[in-house]
């Protein structure tokens, strides 16, 4: 980290520290509103999904804003805003403010990651950019890793106190932007469009741009909330206390796979060999799910949770740098938001396997997800073969 700039220095640091923050409180939030409100599981996943979705789609509008004004203001703007966010998450007692405070908090979320991404591709010469983007990656697991069992900690002296502290040091990120120089390199912002109308039709316009969100879109319904349909799997074939010790294996054999190798792979991703790279994590998406279709015991569960996170390691900086080679240097925001549109992918996850679980044998469930998987990475890679024939 030593080579990169102050101000990608602290960006890193501050990443971190927003995902602690963010970690602390993501193995509480269900029990914590529906203890607050008194819903059931059923609604309060209702109530998250629509923030989720919410923020998704105001990402959007939010890469032109990042587009327009000064990036690092406005990643301190959402910090400040996910703090309050998360302070103000205790005080609220009525269902419709509590919904406006997680929508708020998960659309400054999105937007730090937009932000960070177009700083990066700012600010870095090309060759670095994928190494600072998989070094990035590594420190959100590290901070997925942490924080989640300092909240527990944290949650047994005072329920609410992770959320306190989630928000103090979200808060507190800020002062490492706050006295970061500029670094020479700043985008100029003479070609942007004049109106979010305008960026759109951009948008919609660049057909491989269109044809690798949907590819990513349906590959995030694979990997973005993994952990989620796995726990739904478990439930339906395994005892409860079976369910919860697979699960903290496998989340450990994922975390500690992506602290260990994420950067090491990051280093070898390249520009004129993007589409058999994501060729090859798709490859690996699927062999691991039906790894999971067949494991019949721990290790064999941790097996196909390797293959996938080595898919999931490839895949993640292969988006990133497929968009950072796509986008025009005007709209490198507007294009990451474009691109983050995939998360309603993983939004939909549950959904669709929660459906499956129910009304087909459970085993099908991963050959389904294994055909998505196929199909998104067919799409990101027909546009990446188009990128390529395009710069030719």
């Amino acid at each position: 980290m030593t080579t990169y700039s102050p101000l990608i220095r602290r960006l890193m640091i501050s990443s971190l520290t927003v995902v602690i923050s963010r970690a602390l409180i993501s193995p509480l939030l269900t029990l914590f509103l529906s203890n607050k409100l008194g819903l059931d599981p059923q609604d309060v996943g209702l109530l998250l999904g629509i923030a989720v979705f919410s923020a998704t789609l105001l990402s959007l509008y939010g890469g032109y804003i990042i587009d327009r004004l000064d990036k690092r203001r406005l990643l301190i703007l959402t910090m400040l805003s996910s703090g309050i966010g998360l302070i103000l998450l205790t005080l609220a007692q009525n269902l419709y403010l509590v919904t406006l405070v997680l929508i708020i908090s998960e659309t400054a979320s999105a937007l730090f990651l937009i932000g960070s991404k177009a700083i990066l591709s700012e600010n870095l010469p090309v060759g670095q950019r994928v190494k600072a983007f998989s070094l990035s990656y590594t420190l959100t697991n590290i901070g997925y890793a942490v924080g989640p069992m300092i909240g527990v900690v944290i949650a047994g002296v005072q329920p609410s106190a992770p959320f306190f502290v989630a928000g103090a040091i979200a808060i507190g990120s800020i002062f490492l932007l706050i006295g970061a120089p500029r670094d020479a390199s700043q985008m100029a912002t003479g070609n942007a469009p004049q109106s979010f109308v305008s960026t759109l039709i951009i948008l919609k316009k660049d057909r491989t741009m269109v044809l690798f969100t949907l590819g990513c879109l349906l590959s995030t319904l694979v990997h973005g909330r993994f952990t989620l349909y796995l726990s739904q799997y478990l439930l339906v074939t395994y005892t409860q206390q079976q369910t919860l010790d697979t699960m903290a294996a496998l989340l450990a054999c994922n975390a500690i796979t992506v602290i260990l190798l994420q950067y090491q792979v990051g280093r070898w991703l390249s520009r004129d060999r993007l589409r058999h790279w994501i060729a090859g994590g798709t490859a690996l998406f699927i062999v691991g799910l039906i790894g999971f279709s067949l494991a019949g015991s721990l290790i064999g569960w941790c097996v196909a949770m390797f293959v996938f996170t080595l898919g999931e390691m490839i895949i993640y900086p292969a988006d990133f740098l497929f968009v950072d080679t796509l986008a025009p240097q005007a709209l490198r925001g507007s294009y990451y938001g474009a691109q983050n549109l995939a998360a309603l992918g993983g939004a939909a996850s549950p959904v669709m396997c929660g459906f499956l679980l129910m009304h087909t044998p459970a085993p099908s469930m991963f050959y389904a997800l294994a055909a998505v998987a196929a199909l998104g990475g067919y799409l990101c890679v027909v546009g990446a073969r188009r990128s390529a024939s395009v710069q030719k």
